[in-house]
Order: C-alpha cells, then sequence, then structure tokens
C-alpha cells in the first residue's frame, strides 16, 4: 500500500517537472512558431471555405 503511494506521488512529481520543461521550451521557440505562420499563405487557411452566405435555396454546390 505504501509502495503504491509513493509511486503514485513520483508520476505526479514527474508529470509536473515535464508540464514545467514543456513550457518552458514553448516560451523559447513562440518566435520561430509566429514567423512559420507568418511566411505561410493567406489562403492556406481560407481557400476551401463559402464565405458568402447561403443562398435561399440549396444549390447543388452548396451541397457538396
Amino acid at each position: 500500500m505504501a509502495s503504491t503511494v509513493v509511486a503514485v506521488g513520483l508520476t505526479i512529481a514527474a508529470a509536473g517537472f515535464a508540464g514545467c520543461y514543456v513550457l518552458q521550451a514553448m516560451k523559447h521557440m513562440e518566435p520561430q512558431v509566429k514567423q512559420v505562420f507568418q511566411s505561410l499563405p493567406k489562403s492556406a487557411f481560407s481557400g476551401g471555405y463559402y464565405r458568402c452566405g447561403f443562398e435561399p435555396k440549396m444549390t447543388k454546390w452548396e451541397g457538396t
């Protein structure tokens, strides 16, 4: 019973340290991630969506 509690405690501590490490790594990577997103073309995020609303009666194009 006591060994289970110790194992659970060590697992929670390890998860906490890993989470802290990941958060610090993400802070250092933020400028690179922003640069990658800025270099992507705008059409990569807005290419295939119908932006003008819907027709009063559904057309064949809207149904697909």
